[in-house]
């Protein structure tokens, strides 16, 4: 099986280890042309501060991105938001094709434009740990619609109408609390629950 699998590595261009990693599951994905889903740390890795996204609220890791199209907070227009350097391609994409996808009528419609923030130095609503946003992998959206304590149907963005938008993030990697626990619909973020 191990000399099969160095073939295949020989093939892709890949160091010839004859183990199945990260590196040559990048290539098959890329030699077949099929998008590999991340898989990102947990929480708790995350918080221990053993994951790839190293300890909190370094400012040297955050970069600033600009949107696919416009977003506001708190009625003011945003120009850039600032996330985790590996987590921005994703966050780039997945508002590229949620603007592909909605289009600038049903973004404003379904409340995709309205921003709660990214990177923020700050502990979670319980106040026990530190949020992931503090490592800016979360993103909020349309927070007025989608509080903390909103449950599923008064939560706007658990209506079927946002089933693609939790698609084109969820193929980024990213977790949505709401769809995972029912709460703080608003947030996702680029860390495994457990």
């Amino acid at each position: 099986m191990r000399a099969t699998i160095r073939r295949i590595q020989q093939h892709l261009g890949v160091e010839q280890d004859g183990c199945i990693g990260p590196v040559t599951l990048r290539a098959i994905s890329a030699a077949l042309g099929i998008q590999e889903i991340p898989t990102w740390p947990t929480q708790a890795e995350v918080r221990r501060g053993s994951s790839i996204f190293g300890a909190p609220g370094q400012e040297e890791v955050l970069v600033s991105i600009i949107p696919a199209y416009q977003l506001y907070y708190e009625g003011q227009p945003v120009r850039s938001i600032r996330v985790h350097r590996l987590i921005a391609p994703h966050v780039k994409t997945a508002l590229e094709e949620v603007l592909l996808h909605y289009g600038a009528a049903e973004i404003k419609r379904l409340g995709f434009d309205q921003y709660g923030g990214s990177y923020n130095f700050r502990p979670t609503a319980t106040g026990r740990n530190l949020s992931m946003h503090a490592w800016g992998i979360a993103l909020d959206f349309a927070p007025a619609a989608n509080a903390y304590a909103f449950k599923s149907p008064r939560a706007t963005l658990s209506h079927p109408d946002c089933e693609a938008w939790w698609r084109i993030w969820e193929s980024h990697g990213a977790v949505s609390l709401g769809r995972e626990r029912n709460y703080d619909w608003m947030h996702l973020q680029f860390a495994k629950l457990q």
